[in-house]
């Protein structure tokens, strides 16, 4: 067995994968809210709370390897927070979290812990088992809590080469008055709306669930034409075959996908687009296909 690990701004999820099969019934999912704004104790005590039950619930089976995704920047092959983070683990800077969780958990040295970009792990988990598996060259992002993207040749997510930015991320990118990040996360929609009507919402979830259909129309509208006019670029630069997009915004599909299509096809980029059905399983796969020590060494961190 092996624990796949999703690390977000809100939420720890384990899932306890069988290497035969990868399948992850939904019995196999633990998830544990998270406040990133907490304490350091408070955090790591929430994440190594959900590791040990879920390596309680493996009933004496052997457990091959641990996989985190976690969103960065993140110092990923040594397992420590050497970047502060703006809006979530904060107190986490600069602690080795890969000796914390081995040390609390008592991990034999045989098991591998191992960390990986999350929206990477996306991507790996897509290319693998979900809508990319067809696809050579694709791009996965992530839209949620902050914007995550990864670029994949073959399933292996790149770094650098041509059409791929520094790091294989999109975030950072300038986009408008500020950076990409700022336009597809979560917090732009709670801004927007707050612009448009005064009214304050907590999330996507909350305009989907709206009778107020003019304003909920025209920021889903501007998002859609926003994240055209953004990727259009990049996908026709790498050449990419396929996009996948997951995230809690992608649960908005219905309000935006025909818009950015749309946007795409003015642009002239006729880029295939699909949402992600695997949608949070993808990263846990993902991190699950890190315990496999050829495909992991085949990686660039």
């Amino acid at each position: 067995m092996i624990l796949g690990v999703d690390i977000g701004g809100s939420h720890i999820t384990v899932a306890t994968i069988d290497t035969k099969n990868h399948d992850i019934p939904e019995a196999n999912l633990l998830s544990t809210y998270v406040d990133s704004t907490a304490s350091a104790n408070e955090i790591i005590n929430v994440w190594i709370s959900a590791l040990q039950k879920s390596i309680d619930s493996l009933n004496q089976k052997p457990l091959e390897g641990i996989c985190i995704a976690i969103p960065g920047p993140f110092n990923y092959p040594n397992g420590i927070f050497a970047y502060k983070m703006e809006h979530k683990f904060a107190s986490l800077f600069g602690l080795n979290i890969k000796e914390i969780i081995i040390r609390q958990l008592m991990l034999p040295k045989s098991i591998p812990l191992r960390f990986y970009n999350d929206a990477a792990c996306f991507g790996i988990g897509e290319s693998w088992k979900g809508k990319l598996k067809f696809s050579k060259k694709a791009l996965a992002i992530t839209l949620g809590t902050g914007f995550g993207a990864t670029f994949l040749n073959n399933g292996v997510p790149m770094l650098s080469g041509n059409g791929v930015p520094q790091n294989g991320e999109l975030y950072h990118i300038p986009f408008k008055n500020g950076i990409a990040d700022e336009y597809f996360s979560t917090r732009w929609f709670i801004k927007k709306y707050k612009d448009l009507t005064d009214l304050t919402i907590t999330g996507v979830k909350d305009l989907t669930q709206t009778r107020d259909n003019k304003f909920v129309a025209q920021v889903f509208s501007h998002f859609s034409k926003n994240l055209g006019c953004f990727l259009s670029p990049w996908l026709k630069e790498y050449n990419a075959d396929a996009i996948v997009i997951g995230g809690n915004i992608a649960k908005a599909w219905d309000f935006f996908a025909e818009d950015l299509r749309n946007e795409l096809d003015r642009h002239r980029c006729y880029t295939k687009i699909y949402q992600s059905d695997l949608k949070e399983k993808a990263i846990l796969l993902g991190g699950a296909r890190l315990a496999n020590d050829a495909f992991y060494n085949s990686l660039s961190v």
